[in-house]
């Protein structure tokens, strides 16, 4: 008889509220054993089901194995068997957790995680608890029999990936930490590094290599001689070395890796680690040994059912395809990996509609390539307006924190205040004259209190400002950011956008940094942002609109002012080269312009303005770059006209029905 079939004989009350360590420890590894072998691991269980008490922890690990193998039946049978127990709530909302996360469904997973934690909540407290008590053997002790800490590990995980995914990067960070402190208190070395992971990740995100380059080191102690913990490590370490241009180096991490994980025999792990080298590939122009290892590949993630993994396939097949000229197959492929997004718009279809846009313009499709452009750049503003909210979110609490530390001081104080108070009017009755001199002094300081508590709120505003000030800057190039630019625009363009605007787009930009280094890509940024505020006049407005995209905005009166303003921006950025930690590089620059309105009755709100010089832009790109694309006329009759030229620019500007001019940049 399997597994599921002795659990489903067996007859008997729940599990204990309280967890036995070394029962916990035991099922752990075990768990761990299925990774490798699945029905080794379901007879290691089979011989627990006897043990007291352990009945509905079997039942829960069984269910954990089953899920990571890819039997989603035994799976499903067991979390039923748990359901009809109603202490294990909080481990079937856990349970299925992990099941939707595997199939990809994230938004279904969190819904399931964060169910499981509001439960788990009182037994298993919040990081800052979790770090105090482990330096303390008995608190240590006693919230490891109190808090099922696999549930909330599994919980911790995905909630910390959805907050990821979702690219609110503060509260992802903030949850990986709990993980973190949790998985080292229970000594459970997988989920310790699948923490040091995400934390890595996040620093990646917000552009901090060093930090992340520590979580790295954090990772390899932990794995110890763990060969799939290791061979996860060299996924980061591919990673940094990535964002350092160090190509080499990444591709040594990454074929250490698949080597690390066909020496643990642990079949997902394998699967992972060649699709992160077929990435490699496919990025380097390699499409042949790319397909190679994702057709390798695609079996073993469809047995296990891991839709996340599957989706990144399929992705990859059609980048491939792509640079093959296999456009069919390559659609079949894009469309495969569109079904397995669940509907999810996520940071990282970011990531494949850039992959998908550059593999596209490279084949010689633009008209694929910009309609993924628009898709790419609409999700990008999304994610970076969470990820702003959560910062400034963050700014708050760290604000309001403040507010009240220094309103409860201002408190402790009045009410010492009233203390003395009263016990100066006790002692006066005995002596007057002391009397009158405490009063006296009480005065004094109540004055001097109230003087700190106006300059505690002096140097609140002043800090306030300060935040708002920053929260409108670019930290990197000190620009205008787009935060600000909507400000100005709410102000003086509400419904009818008058002036000139043009989209700056560095060229090549992602070359400088896969070849050069994020620290040369940062030096252009920054020369570039110089240069352009020195093309422009004293009432212009230059902002960064985000990555190595500029958007300036010319109060000025016609279209030949605009021009003449475009050739100097594109002249200003390409003539010279920039200097670089690397050495100087050359760095060219297209743009799309337009004066606003387009024509007699055509005016438009300003995001329009932003989406017709956006299109501008692409035309530039698709032109050859160096150069800059103005729109110089439009035959339109109204707004309904204009609302269809924008949804097909290309053939508008065919027909005639937009006119255009062009100014070509330096020649060097």
């Amino acid at each position: 008889m399997g597994l599921l079939g002795l659990l489903l004989a067996a007859s008997g009350a729940g599990a204990s509220p309280r967890f036995d360590p070394e029962l916990e420890h035991q099922l752990d590894q075990i768990v761990r054993l299925g990774q490798r072998d699945a029905q080794a691991a379901q007879s290691e269980l089979e011989k627990l089901t006897d043990r007291p008490g352990a009945r509905s922890r079997v039942y829960f690990s069984a269910a954990r194995v089953a899920i990571e193998a890819g039997d989603l039946d035994q799976a499903n049978g067991l979390i039923q068997q748990l359901e009809a127990d109603a202490t294990q709530s909080a481990q079937v909302a856990a349970l299925r957790a992990l099941s939707a996360f595997g199939q990809g469904q994230l938004s279904a997973a969190a819904t399931e995680a964060r169910k499981s934690m509001a439960q788990l909540d009182t037994d298993c407290p919040t990081a800052a608890v979790v770090v105090a008590a482990a330096s303390n053997a008995g608190e240590r002790q006693e919230l490891l029999e109190r808090c099922d800490v696999s549930s909330a590990l599994i919980d911790l995980g995905i909630l910390q990936a959805d907050q990821f995914s979702a690219g609110a990067y503060p509260k992802a960070f903030e949850i990986a930490q709990h993980q973190l402190a949790l998985a080292r208190i229970a000594d459970r070395d997988r989920e310790a590094v699948q923490a040091l992971t995400a934390l890595a990740w996040v620093d990646m995100a917000r552009e901090k290599p060093a930090d992340a380059l520590k979580w790295l080191q954090g990772m390899r102690r932990a794995a110890g001689d763990d060969l799939m913990l290791q061979a996860q490590a060299k996924t980061v370490e591919s990673m940094l070395a990535s964002l350092s241009g160090d190509k080499p180096a990444q591709l040594r991490a990454l074929q250490d890796g698949v080597a690390l994980a066909r020496q643990s025999k642990v079949v997902p792990q394998i699967a992972r680690a060649q699709i992160n080298l077929a990435d490699y590939y496919m990025h380097e122009h390699q499409p042949e040994r790319a397909l190679a290892l994702l057709n390798d590949s695609l079996p073993v993630v469809q047995r296990l059912h891991d839709q996340l993994r599957e989706r990144t396939l399929h992705h990859n097949m059609a980048v491939a395809l792509i640079r093959l000229k296999q456009f069919a197959a390559a659609r079949k492929e894009e469309a495969r990996s569109d079904e397995f997004r669940h509907g999810q718009q996520d940071t990282r279809r970011i990531i494949e509609l850039r992959e998908l846009d550059d593999a596209w313009t490279e084949a010689g499709q633009p008209r694929e390539a910009i309609a993924l452009f628009h898709q790419e750049r609409q999700l990008t503003q999304e994610a970076n307006a969470r990820n702003r909210e959560a910062l400034l979110a963050e700014l708050q609490g760290k604000n309001n924190a403040a507010v009240r530390e220094r309103d409860l001081a201002l408190l402790q104080r009045e009410q010492s205040i009233k203390d003395r108070q009263i016990a100066n009017q006790t002692l006066g009755v005995q002596i007057g004259v002391t009397l009158a001199v405490l009063l006296t002094l009480a005065s004094v300081l109540g004055l001097l209190m109230l003087r700190k508590a106006r300059t505690a709120n002096k140097a609140l505003k002043a800090r306030e400002a300060l935040l708002r000030f920053q929260s409108e800057r670019d930290p990197l190039t000190d620009l205008a950011n787009r935060r600000h630019f909507l400000e100005v625009m709410q102000r003086h363009a509400a419904d009818r956008f008058e002036g000139a605007l043009l989209m700056v787009d560095i060229d090549h930009f992602k070359h400088v940094n896969d070849e050069h280094g994020h620290a040369s890509g940062d030096a252009v940024i920054c020369e570039v942002a110089r240069r352009l505020s020195g093309a422009v006049r004293g009432g212009d407005l230059v902002v960064r609109w985000g990555g190595e995209e500029f958007l300036i905005f010319a109060p000025i009166s016609n279209q030949e002012q605009v021009q003449v303003l475009a050739a100097r921006i594109v002249d200003s950025v390409g003539r010279l080269p920039v200097a670089t930690p690397t050495g100087p590089l050359r760095v060219t620059a297209s743009a799309g312009f337009a004066h606003f309105p387009l024509g007699a009755n055509l005016s438009v709100h300003w995001e329009q303005a932003v989406n017709w010089v956006d299109m501008a832009l692409y035309t530039a790109k698709s032109r050859g770059r160096n150069c800059a694309i103005g729109i110089q006329g439009v035959h339109a009759e109204g707004r309904e006209a204009l609302i269809r030229i924008e949804k097909d620019f290309d053939a508008a500007c065919s027909s005639g029905q937009v006119e255009l001019c062009a100014v070509q940049g330096p020649f060097n």
